[in-house]
């Protein structure tokens, strides 16, 4: 894997220089290869958004006499794949901001270094390509609001820092947002910005789940509001050193309510000289009617749990679709333990898996939206499902703790399993409400069904069904679902007791803002109709405090999926 933290601290050209390899093709040896009629074009595509004048990059690539010095130090980085910003497996889906580089431009580098680097007849180097002055926006034009984030120092060394800043925004009824971009203070230090519409991240425990965020900000008093459940965070865009801004197809966008929250999640690396960051975020408003707004969802597991030394463990989280779709884009979002990720679709009409996008070696330091060329179908019913990997063992240079367990949490340290993901609606504007037992037989039916049950609680919304998946098999893991219209919870439970006939464990859940753990306690006991027990919000139970427990939850109760689809086909036969 590529650990772009260690890589960066050696202040090497090599492990600084931007470009992105694919597997190398011989060079044809025969071909005379000059930088201004064959390398230079490719630059120019790929890589000086970065790589100019008073940019991220630490070297220009705009002209022979800046690029020369560094011809061995590029050839190697590009034959090694040392620090290719672009993550996704080219086997699977085609992207359009794919900055990868062709196994044939890949060749053309190798074969000019290998000749020694000549520089060609400078009548034929072609004209830089356009871009906006450095430091300047780069959509061409002033946003519609501005945020200025708060100052940040970074010293000069030490651990790099994580900070969320939050910020409510004062907008009128009816504004949607048709592109995001942040402008960096100081690309020296800043590493990396993802924004989100919503909270996220947002825990200031730091005993707990906050571990490795040194700082949360409020940018304002009204972004200090309670959030409230079921209120997820949505996709705003992310910025890396290069990356353009976050421009949403025509006619399509996020809708931002009057007191709009948004989260700033931040990373900074001390380069070896103290700086000072200073960053601005740019919201550019749609005109006219919104004709598609723009659903952020995910696919997450706030159960998972990596035991200590574990080099290659496994979670899965799913989420189904409620209406006809268009998927749009990926953000696989994992933390420094990060290994891989994987987003797989099967649609109702097929016994069919198809890999959507397949990222074999996650960065947490580039994290990367993946944009579909062209968007793909996602039917009612179809089912997204993650699977995603981590390595906590010692061999991983990027993990902070290697003798640790590991739980959910929204500091570094801890890890997360969130696959975001956008997407439109076929018909309407957006998605309409979901009758939440559709989607939680749905998920259940990924189970057998006579351990998966629809559990309604006393004194929630009416309609409102979860799920709980309670297995025959000793030591088996369960699973909970929760779901709020387009919010769908896929929480593993990873231990469950058995106290006499009761069912006794303590679901991981998360709060609205995105990040943080809530534990959910739990009762059950089997019947002849299905499941019924007690619930406990914010409270966990084991074998060793359920006695003491018993009568203070809330009560719940809900037939088998198995029992259930009994008792419709017998329904359908009687009206036959």
């Amino acid at each position: 894997m590529k650990h772009f933290r260690a890589l960066r601290t050696q202040l090497t050209p090599l492990a600084l220089f931007g470009l992105v390899a694919a597997t190398p093709a011989a060079a044809e040896e025969t071909k005379s290869v000059t930088f201004t009629e064959d390398v230079a074009p490719i630059f120019f595509n790929n890589c000086v958004s970065c790589h100019r004048p008073n940019d991220a990059a630490p070297m220009s690539l705009l002209s022979y006499g800046e690029a020369r010095p560094w011809a061995k130090s590029i050839r190697r980085a590009v034959t090694e794949r040392e620090m290719p910003p672009w993550d996704a497996d080219a086997d699977h889906g085609v992207f359009s901001n794919d900055i990868s580089l062709s196994d044939a431009e890949i060749a053309t580098i190798q074969a000019w270094v290998d000749q020694g680097a000549p520089q060609g007849d400078p009548n034929k180097m072609p004209e830089p390509p356009q871009m906006a002055e450095a430091g300047s926006w780069k959509m061409g034009e002033e946003p519609d609001y501005v945020i200025e984030l708060a100052p940040v120092e970074v010293p000069e060394g030490g651990p790099d820092l994580f900070i969320t800043q939050v910020y409510a925004m004062e907008v009128p009824e009816g504004k949607w947002v048709r592109a995001v971009e942040l402008l960096p203070g100081n690309t020296e230090v800043l590493h990396h910005v993802v924004t989100y519409f919503g909270p996220f991240g947002m825990s200031d425990d730091d005993d707990d789940s906050n571990a490795g965020v040194n700082k949360l900000v409020y940018l304002n008093e009204a972004a200090k509001r309670k959030t409230r459940m079921g209120e997820a965070p949505r996709f705003g865009g992310v910025w890396v050193a290069g990356s353009p801004p976050s421009k949403f197809p025509e006619g399509s966008g996020k809708t931002v309510e009057p007191k709009q929250m948004l989260s700033f999640n931040m990373h900074y690396h001390p380069s070896g000289n103290a700086g000072t960051d200073v960053s601005r975020v740019g919201l550019y408003f749609g005109e006219g009617e919104l004709e598609k707004e723009i659903t952020t969802a995910f696919a997450a597991d706030p159960g998972m749990f990596i035991p200590a030394g574990a080099a290659d463990h496994h979670e899965q989280a799913v989420y189904v679709f409620s209406q006809d779709s268009k998927v749009l884009s990926f953000l696989p979002h994992m933390h420094q333990r990060g290994k891989s990720m994987v987003y797989t679709i099967q649609r109702p009409d097929s016994d069919e898996k198809e890999i959507l996008l397949s990222v074999p070696e996650y960065d947490y330091d580039w994290q990367n939206i993946y944009e579909l060329a062209e968007p793909i179908a996602a039917p009612a019913g179809s089912v997204l499902t993650v699977d995603a990997w981590w390595d906590n063992s010692a061999e991983n240079a990027a993990n902070p703790d290697a003798s640790i367990d590991v739980p959910w949490g929204d500091g570094t340290n801890n890890e997360m399993l969130v696959a975001f993901f956008d997407f439109v609606v076929d018909e309407g504007v957006k998605v309409k409400p979901v009758r939440t037992r559709d989607t939680v037989d749905t998920l259940l039916a990924l189970h057998d069904p006579k351990e998966g049950y629809a559990i309604s609680i006393d004194g929630m919304g009416f309609g409102q069904v979860w799920g709980l998946v309670l297995p025959e098999e000793e030591n088996a893991e369960g699973n909970f679902y929760v779901t709020f219209s387009t919010l769908i919870l896929d929480a593993s439970i990873p231990k469950i007791e058995r106290v006499g006939d009761d069912f006794v464990f303590t679901a991981e859940m998360i709060t609205s803002a995105g990040g943080t753990r809530t534990p959910m306690g739990f009762i059950a006991k089997r019947n002849d109709d299905g499941v019924e027990g007690e619930i406990f919000f914010g409270q966990r139970i084991s074998s060793s405090n359920v006695d003491t427990m018993r009568g203070k939850g809330r009560k719940f109760s809900g037939p088998s999926l198995a029992n259930a689809m009994t008792e419709q086909a017998s329904a359908g036969a009687g009206g036959r």
